[in-house]
């Protein structure tokens, strides 16, 4: 996998972003190094928006409807992002720290470079999804749905991966080590290559048809 490029945090804090109130944002409209803070936007309906080399922090987009969304080089910040509809919306580095986003839905959506920071993503939604280089640091993941996606050189490090379901999925070059996999649904045959670690085998054998028993 590429070598991780350097943190947005680390490249807005030295940016001259345009301060923007959240009501000046419009559907079918573009944005660019803008700065959105402490802004109430659940419920809100925006689709087909183009933001590129801004940062939203501590906004509140819980229930609101982003469809056909288009982010570049945007970070989220302690947003909340509960029950967001990105479904279809392209990502391209952009990045998610400490988000709350229990039950996200990117569903069709395609990221690329994407990095999750101790992010609470639960029952979130990435059918049909395409991931490609995309980082999970710390983020808890349980019971999401990634059905029929595919995901390319992904890493899932220190993650709650618990339940979610793969089925279908496409996986190249996943890095599941150091998450927990329990209950894990994916077919064992698109496992090969995925690298994992010696505490996660006992998990995975019943992926596998194997038995660990010891001996008497």
């Amino acid at each position: 996998m590429n070598a991780k490029r350097r943190s947005l945090v680390d490249k807005f804090s030295r940016a001259r972003l345009v301060p923007t109130l959240g009501d000046e944002l419009q559907p079918d409209q573009s944005y660019h190094s803008v700065v959105l803070q402490d802004a109430e936007l659940s419920q809100s309906r925006i689709s087909d928006l183009v933001v590129e080399h801004s940062l939203f922090e501590k906004v509140n987009l819980s229930g609101g409807m982003w469809t056909a969304a288009d982010f570049t080089e945007v970070l989220f910040n302690q947003c909340a992002l509960s029950n967001l509809d990105c479904s279809a919306a392209r990502l391209t580095n952009a990045e998610f720290l400490r988000a709350r986003a229990t039950g996200l839905n990117f569903s069709d959506a395609r990221l690329r470079n994407v990095c999750f920071s101790a992010c609470k993503i639960d029952l979130s939604i990435f059918q049909d999804a395409q991931l490609t280089h995309c980082r999970f640091e710390d983020c808890d993941l349980r019971e999401a749905d990634f059905q029929r996606a595919t995901l390319k050189q992904v890493v899932f490090r220190d993650c709650d991966l618990r339940g979610i379901r793969l089925g279908g999925a496409t996986l190249t070059d996943l890095d599941l080590r150091g998450a927990q996999i329990a209950g894990i649904q994916v077919d064992a045959n698109e496992l090969r290559g995925t690298k994992v670690d010696a505490h996660q085998i006992v998990d995975f054998a019943p992926l596998l048809g194997v038995v660990i028993e010891p001996i008497d």
